[in-house]
């Protein structure tokens, strides 16, 4: 029985030449007419992904066997056990031809592994084993379609992983950087006039709705200014500060924030969250350190939620 060049083309590199196929067809067409005749037609085996799975596969001496699979697999996972007892061992990326070289023992059984790209089962496993008069010319190796239910089940860990995935990437986006005394100094955030800091509770204490800060102080140096709040949650859904800005109480447009950090990504429902907020200022003296008076905003993304704090200072 020949081999059709198609069949042959799965397991060849797209550049062999023509010649060079003409004459593995030839050669395989005379193993062919020494192969026995069980199993001549191309037999299936259906994976279950069952533990301990293992289906069994006919080889003979050079006889070729083609284990046609239904989807791509990892071709350099293909490993056989005994690989010097083979003549030929080409793996595709469908498929796996196997030419034994010399007979096998009835009792002896080798083990062919190979892994999918995807899909379950991912990993296999098939025992290669030989038997008088039989062999596996052609195996068409698959699995089980998976159903609606199970695809369900995949698709939600899918996106359960996603989601934890997301979380976990905005908490790392909201942790500040980390900082010491010598990054502070490098950066030149504290120049030689040094740096103030001072509570203001009274703006604290006549905040009232849902977002009220706890604690208010604040810091400033020659061109910069952080208002910390102590933020409680007291509204029923989580709140995320995104931006945030300031308003002179002389008067003036307001003026975004250079950065809101936050000490996680998300505040939830009761809970409370340290919050700084960093403003940029013209460079000053430090007699006029945290005397100009201001509003501030804190809000989430789109703005519907809002911390409004009437009197801070910068």
């Amino acid at each position: 029985m020949g081999y059709p060049g198609g069949l042959l083309a799965l397991f060849l590199p797209r550049h062999v030449h023509a010649v060079a196929l003409a004459s593995l067809l030839v050669s395989f067409g005379a193993m062919a007419q020494a192969v026995p005749a069980g199993h001549a037609v191309p037999r299936s085996i259906v994976l279950t992904g069952k533990a301990g799975e293992s289906p069994v596969i006919y080889v003979a001496p050079d006889a070729p066997t083609f284990i046609l699979l239904d989807a791509p697999i990892v071709r350099e996972s293909v490993q056989v056990e005994g690989r010097s007892r083979f003549a030929r061992v080409d793996p595709g990326n469908e498929g796996i031809m196997l030419v034994l070289a010399a007979p096998l023992a009835p009792t002896e059984r080798l083990a062919l592994r190979f892994t999918y790209r995807e899909g379950t089962p991912a990993s296999v496993v098939l025992l290669l084993t030989s038997q008088s008069g039989t062999v596996d010319t052609v195996v068409n190796v698959s699995r089980p379609q998976q159903t609606v239910e199970a695809c369900r089940v995949e698709l939600s860990a899918v996106r359960e992983r996603c989601e934890a995935q997301s979380k976990e990437l905005e908490e790392l986006k909201a942790r500040p950087p980390a900082v010491s005394p010598a990054a502070v100094a490098l950066a030149g955030l504290v120049d030689l006039k040094g740096m103030k800091a001072e509570d203001f509770w009274e703006a604290c204490f006549g905040v009232r709705g849902e977002l009220r800060p706890a604690q208010c102080r604040g810091l400033a140096a020659s061109t910069w200014a952080v208002v910390v709040l102590e933020v409680s949650n007291g509204g029923a859904e989580p709140w995320t500060p995104a931006w945030a800005e300031v308003t002179p109480a002389a008067g003036g447009a307001p003026r975004r924030a250079r950065a809101v950090l936050s000490g996680q990504a998300v505040i939830p429902s009761g809970g409370a969250v340290s919050v700084a907020v960093e403003v940029e200022m013209p460079r000053r003296e430090p007699g006029e350190w945290l005397r100009a008076l201001h509003s501030l905003r804190v809000c989430n993304a789109d703005g519907s939620r809002c911390l409004s704090v009437p009197e801070v200072t910068l």
